[in-house]
């Protein structure tokens, strides 16, 4: 077996956690049995949305059936796949070749920078196939199944599906490789990494709804429009013309033996093997520069002692606000942390923003947009506050908040303060995140959907205690199982399994508060009484979940070793 398989397979098993897997050991004690029932709650919640999500890909291809544009469904799902991986690609990679532990250990192994390099490229790979799975898998089924295609389209399919992430990943990949061998040169990289991975993303963002615009074009020509009709392929150009590669994807699938089919299967294919391979070779001019010295950052800081961190505590300021300070440098001094907690709270409203102001307006946009602009402000206002809620409380900051300390968790435990201190101070710093979501998508509600002030004050009523539930539920998850043994810091977040628990618990709380709202319609509440029965139903579950998780602090932090 050669070095870079060995490599590979050890770094998946590491990535995946597989030991537990086979050891059995997932569920380690008698209290890991509550995540059963948490789990099922997720997919209480979760298939309902994905139930909706097919029916709506049967309605558009229904709809496009009428006008011959089916085939733009594939661009949808293939640009969606791609959009999210050149985005959240981005420090994602960062983190994987650049942040890991294991790299004190894999540097000085006979081993070459591209073994290194393709060993997490491959996991990398994977994980974005995960991650794009139930957006993607969907569209391609749904479609090969009301298209009636034969084997061709499926044996194409896996093709495309295989080949999806390497684009954007090997672009995100050489935008990194270059911007650290820069950012090397600097004292203060860490500030230049986030400074700098925000670039990117804006700077791909802006280039693929530029690029749209000037490909499509905004004036209204009624020979465009006929031939854009008439064309079979109107809509997909119009569609992927951000993003070139997944109109090649399309074809590829559409056309399947015919020649437009192989020629872009093949260009598609080439243009992924090119690009994968300028990724090899700017490893071996470009990783290990732009790694040397990269540690200086962290080795060259201060560590503070037992009896300095019990002075510091002691002398006079507030534990609480100590906490919440020793959070927030922790976040803002780990990139990767930084980027994967905050990034998410203020990138779906940047992404409303930008589509609306480049007059792009999706499926989901477009129905969002009819809804705070209801006639019903019941309506608006409900619409208004899940909005706010998603964006502020759907990220991985609670649900990592213990887990991000690793190995340096020792220091919570020997601090002359209280987990009930501890908690409280870790919690304010969770929901100041949650603060920054809802007033990103509030600014984005006002700004764009033009929402009168007195329905987004309602909305905010309804969010804010929306808000505290997520993040204690999120807080209490990490807080039971936390994973502090993590080699990359990116798994503290993106890949702990607390914070998919999360996720499922918020959807479970998300589907609970909309049946709750239909019972209390079919009870004769409307209107204001319903916002306020609303608004009052989630104060008291905030101050539960709060309470329960001071509670469950005292009791579950000295038990953690």
């Amino acid at each position: 077996m050669s070095r870079l398989s060995v490599l590979v397979r050890t770094a998946l098993r590491v990535n995946f956690g597989w030991s537990l897997l086979t050891s059995g050991q997932l569920l380690r004690h008698k209290r890991d049995w509550w995540l059963v029932p948490l789990i099922l709650l997720g997919v209480v919640g979760l298939v309902p949305t994905m139930i909706y999500y097919i029916k709506l890909i049967k309605f558009l291809y229904d709809s496009l059936v009428l006008v011959g544009q089916t085939a733009a469904i594939l661009t949808m799902g293939v640009l969606l796949g791609q959009f999210l991986i050149l985005v959240f690609g981005l420090y994602y990679i960062i983190a994987a070749f650049y942040f890991s532990r294991d790299l004190a250990l894999l540097i000085p192994l006979p081993l070459t920078p591209t073994q290194v390099m393709l060993s997490k490229f491959t996991v990398i790979l994977v994980n974005e196939y995960l991650t794009i799975a139930p957006l993607v898998l969907p569209i391609l089924i749904v479609y090969g199944l009301l298209s009636r295609k034969g084997l061709v389209y499926w044996m194409g399919a896996v093709l495309v599906y295989l080949l999806l992430p390497v684009i954007p990943l090997a672009i995100g990949g050489l935008l990194v490789f270059g911007m650290m061998r820069v950012i090397n040169l600097s004292r203060k990289k860490d500030a230049l990494i986030i400074i700098g991975s925000l670039i990117l993303i804006a700077a791909a963002i802006g280039f693929q709804f530029w690029f749209g615009q000037r490909a499509t074009g905004n004036e209204v020509d009624p020979n465009a429009l006929v031939r854009f009709l008439s064309d079979p392929n109107g809509l997909v150009q119009r569609v992927g013309a951000s993003f070139p590669p997944s109109i090649w994807a399309t074809k590829a699938l559409a056309y399947g033996l015919g020649a437009s089919g192989l020629a872009n299967t093949a260009l598609f294919s080439m243009v992924s093997l090119v690009l994968f391979l300028g990724l090899l070779i700017a490893s071996k001019k470009l990783f290990y520069e732009g790694l040397i010295g990269l540690s200086e950052t962290s080795t060259a800081k201060r560590i503070l002692s037992r009896e300095q961190i019990e002075r510091g505590v002691s002398s006079g300021r507030r534990p609480v606000r100590a906490i919440f300070l020793r959070e927030l440098r922790l976040m803002n001094r780990t990139p990767i942390f930084l980027l994967n907690g905050v990034l998410a709270v203020v990138l779906i409203p940047a992404l409303f923003l930008i589509m609306a102001k480049a007059g792009s307006q999706p499926e989901g946009l477009g129905r969002l947009l009819s809804l705070v602009q209801s006639g019903n402000p019941t309506v608006a206002i409900l619409a208004a506050a899940l909005f706010m809620a998603v964006c502020g409380g759907l990220n991985g900051t609670a649900s990592s908040t213990y887990s991000r300390e690793g190995a340096q968790f020792w220091i919570s435990k020997v601090i002359p303060v209280s987990p009930t201190d501890q908690a409280k101070g870790k919690f304010l710093h969770s929901y100041a995140v949650v603060v920054l979501g809802l007033a990103a998508s509030t600014a984005v509600l006002a700004f764009v959907f033009q929402m009168k002030a007195s329905l987004l004050l309602a909305a905010l009523v309804l969010a804010a205690p929306a808000g505290v539930v997520m993040t204690a539920v999120g807080m209490m998850i990490d807080l039971a199982r936390p994973l502090l043994t993590w080699i990359n810091p990116q798994k503290a977040i993106k890949q702990n399994l607390n914070v998919l628990l999360a996720f499922f618990a918020d959807l479970g709380m998300i589907f609970g508060l909309f049946l709750l709202t239909r019972i209390l319609r079919r009870l004769g509440l409307a209107g204001v009484a319903q916002i306020a029965a609303l608004t009052f139903i989630l104060l008291v579950m905030a101050g539960l979940s709060f309470s329960l998780l001071l509670r469950f602090a005292e009791k579950r932090l000295p038990q953690i070793e």
